[in-house]
């Protein structure tokens, strides 16, 4: 198994089906690496819910076709991303929604707080979420500047490798 691990939001996993998405060779690479087994992916269970309504707007908009995102739905569901439920985050998701002036219920929270509780790096594809918290949070990063070597094996913590006997 690969030592190293990353939470992705729906805006990455979007870009891997939505191809007049910014930064899909950079989502491609992503999803590349984590199929080859050189990468794990986790998410909080919110994932599914947001890829689904994603798709469901998606179509309404003439993006894809219902049957291409039917497609799309089922493709998300095998891959095997690591689903953490809310009841592990949510304290954590509290703090973050506060220190960042965000709601709870803002999914964005959930995935910061996910990454933060793994010590692991978030990719996110949404720009406003990068500009927003990325200047404080380092270990936020664009999916456009995605490379794997860049990559922490382990855990890290504020965008530095934890020390190993803490």
């Amino acid at each position: 198994m690969t030592s190293k691990q990353v939470v992705v939001d729906a805006s990455v996993a979007l870009k891997w089906r939505l191809r007049d998405e910014e930064a899909t060779a950079q989502a491609d690479a992503l999803l590349d690496d984590f199929l080859r087994g050189r990468l794990e992916l986790a998410a909080p269970t919110l994932l599914d819910y947001e890829l689904a309504n994603a798709m469901v707007v998606a179509v309404r908009r003439g993006r894809l076709q219902e049957s291409a995102a039917a497609f799309a739905l089922s493709g998300f569901r095998e891959y095997s991303i690591v689903r953490c439920g809310f009841e592990q985050i949510e304290e954590l998701t509290f703090e973050l929604a506060n220190l960042h002036g965000r709601s709870v219920y803002d999914c964005d929270c959930a995935y910061l707080a996910l990454a933060k509780s793994l010590g692991v790096w978030l990719y996110t594809g949404d720009k406003k979420l990068h500009n927003s918290v990325g200047a404080k949070v380092p270990w936020v990063k664009w999916i456009g500047d995605y490379n794997y070597g860049d990559i922490p094996e382990g855990e890290v913590s504020s965008g530095t490798r934890r020390e190993e006997n803490r």
